[in-house]
């Protein structure tokens, strides 16, 4: 479902992106909804990626951690 939303431009900004939206033969309503779309995406890529890095980390973490033996002596030495 679409929706229709208003945003305020510069008036410089404005005739710039009907010109660019005339370039590229769409709207300038394509033209932000196309770009919005394209950030959306690079965002949730972006965030995807964090997960996986921690979820990876804290299990190469953990799996490290239960291999290791400390001497009681050596995490209390001075």
């Amino acid at each position: 479902m679409k929706r229709n939303i208003t945003i305020t431009l510069e008036e410089e900004l404005a005739k710039e992106a009907k010109v660019l939206a005339a370039q590229k033969d769409t709207s300038v309503s394509q033209l932000l909804a196309d770009y919005l779309e394209s950030i959306l995406k690079s965002e949730k890529k972006n965030e995807e990626a964090k997960e996986d890095f921690f979820k990876l980390t804290r299990k190469k973490y953990f799996l490290n951690y239960s291999k290791r033996q400390f001497q009681r002596d050596a995490l209390h030495e001075r």
